[in-house]
């Protein structure tokens, strides 16, 4: 459940395919956070290093978060 100070924040994610490293593979993460900045770290931390990772415009309803069982301090691929 999302607390008052805290929103669900969308995450764009992008690095090389390591079997085709001409492509740019890209996911979106949601998570749940304080702040903007923890949101991008909390993401940083689930994935690969080297990722260009970058936090979007896009924020997600409660009544989403919780219907995708989005958990605060967890990111969740899209």
């Amino acid at each position: 459940m999302i607390e008052p100070n805290q929103t669900a924040f969308i995450v764009k994610v992008a690095r090389r395919d390591e079997d085709a490293p001409e492509n740019l593979l890209t996911v979106f993460y949601a998570v749940i956070a304080d702040n903007p900045d923890s949101g991008v770290q909390i993401v940083k931390e689930a994935v690969k290093d080297g990722a260009e990772v970058t936090l979007t415009e896009v924020r997600l309803s409660q009544a989403t978060a919780q219907a995708i069982d989005l958990l605060p301090g967890y990111a969740r691929a899209l």
